[in-house]
């Protein structure tokens, strides 16, 4: 069956969530090529405390990942996505106005406080339908890599003319921007008027963890962050190693993602067609552990450098939006913010991880000890995808409730949660209606009519 585009709703939330990822990525990955050597100026200096200022941003950010996406389930996304940029302006206000390595480190700290990936995720399932979810994630995706090429020209340039504390201004105006289109352009997620459970922490997480399912995709999303700050720290080193300088790595990563983008469509637009979503993620699996095998032959031609590095980001880039689409498929919006909390804080620690393991055991290991542990993690990932099982059939489903008496729209949304195959279901007391997304090849008939009269 032919694939629906997306709806201008689900376009202007795709753009504009996006933009949002985009614009605060952006200066943070402008930091990577010029904290290390800026940084030393600062008073109080050293090597590890330098490290500390890069990681302690992924650290905060993966700590406060599950109760803000927890926070997001009960107040909504956008008070939790306006208070994150709000907190990540003021930790780059805090770095820029400090010359000392533990006013940077503060302001890194802060800065991760802002932790909102889990409920700009959230929100971005909550605006598009369950078959559209991966093109949202992939558009989401791709400006993280986007953002990523871009950052890679601009952080050195701009660092030069304003210095490390001049690119945290800029940094803290593009999260400005960000929080603009945030309260401006991106749309309202359900509306107010329909009902929700107030359920307890302790009731989502019992939901979300039954069936081990999110540990198993939040061991795939730590493997492949901690293999791409891996990677980074050994790329770098072994172009230059060829004979390609510093100054020729701009070019050569962004033709890499635009190539990885090209491969990666085709494979998830078949995954979508042919309902293979865990098998095209193991896929996805194994051409990562192609690429990173690919570097013990110390080949150095640029068509192997082009090659190996696009096969490497066609399988990060494919996980990246199929990933987060799963979780979101999984789980239904009274769980989307828990669920996703604890898949945004095991991708956090992977990055946070994948650099201060890697940083520490690579001159102990060397490059290919690096690589093979990078292999065996891989490896480990996609074997752990075969526990997922049958991933479900989601449809939509609108039932018309026979009773009009006070709270039936509440009590059948309750008994429909409780029902095998319901995903989510949402009540609206004013339309006497209950939405529902289910698992087509888990919901019986029976169970639907129950609840009553199924339109369409």
């Amino acid at each position: 069956m032919k694939s629906s585009p997306l709806t201008s709703v689900e376009r202007r939330s795709a753009v504009s969530l996006a933009s949002i990822f985009a614009l605060r990525m952006l200066g943070l990955f402008m930091l990577l090529p010029v904290i290390r050597i800026l940084g030393e100026d600062l008073e109080g200096a050293t090597l590890p405390l330098l490290g500390l200022a890069l990681g302690i941003y992924g650290l905060s950010q993966a700590i406060l990942q599950l109760p803000l996406g927890l926070l997001s389930d009960k107040i909504g996304r956008k008070p939790v996505i306006y208070g994150g940029l709000v907190v990540f302006i003021a930790g780059s206000l805090v770095a820029g106005f400090s010359d000392t390595i533990w006013g940077l480190i503060a302001g890194r700290a802060l800065q991760g406080a802002g932790a909102i990936a889990s409920a700009v995720m959230a929100l971005a399932a909550d605006l598009s339908r369950p078959e559209q979810r991966s093109k949202m994630m992939a558009m989401i995706g791709g400006s993280i890599g986007l953002a990523f090429a871009i950052s890679l020209i601009l952080g050195p340039i701009l660092s030069e003319w304003l210095s490390l504390q001049g690119l945290f201004f800029v940094i803290a105006a593009l999260a400005f921007i960000a929080l603009i289109v945030a309260m401006t352009v991106v749309p309202r997620g359900e509306q107010a008027s329909k009902v929700h459970l107030n359920l307890s922490f302790s009731e989502r997480w019992r939901h979300v963890t039954a069936k081990g399912r999110i540990f198993v995709l939040a061991l795939a999303v730590f493997v492949i962050h901690w293999s791409l700050v891996a990677v980074f720290m050994i790329v770098p080193e072994k172009l230059e190693q060829s004979g390609y300088q510093l100054a020729q790595h701009s070019w050569i990563y962004l033709t890499v993602l635009v190539l990885s983008i090209v491969l990666m469509v085709p494979m998830m637009l078949g995954a979508e067609r042919k309902k293979m979503h865990r098998q095209i993620m193991q896929l996805a699996f194994a051409v990562i552990v192609l690429a990173l095998a690919s570097l013990f032959t110390g080949f150095t031609h640029i068509a192997f450098w082009l090659v190996v590095l696009t096969l490497f980001f066609a399988g990060f880039n494919l996980l990246e939006a199929k990933l987060p689409s799963t979780v979101s498929n999984l789980f239904g919006s009274q769980y989307r913010g828990t669920a996703l909390g604890v898949f945004s804080t095991s991708q956090f620690l992977g990055a946070f991880l994948g650099g201060s393991v890697t940083g520490y055991l690579l001159p102990k290991l060397g490059v290919d000890g690096i690589l093979a542990m990078n292999i065996v993690l891989a490896v480990m990932a996609g074997v752990a995808l075969a526990f997922l099982g049958k991933l479900p059939e989601i449809e939509k489903v609108i039932v018309k409730l026979d009773s009009n008496e006070e709270n039936s729209s509440k009590n059948a949304q309750i008994s429909a949660l409780k029902m095998p195959g319901v995903l989510e279901a949402i009540a609206n007391d004013g339309e006497g209606k209950v939405y529902l997304q289910v698992d087509k090849s888990k919901i019986q008939q029976k169970d639907l009519l129950s609840l009553g009269q199924i339109e369409g």
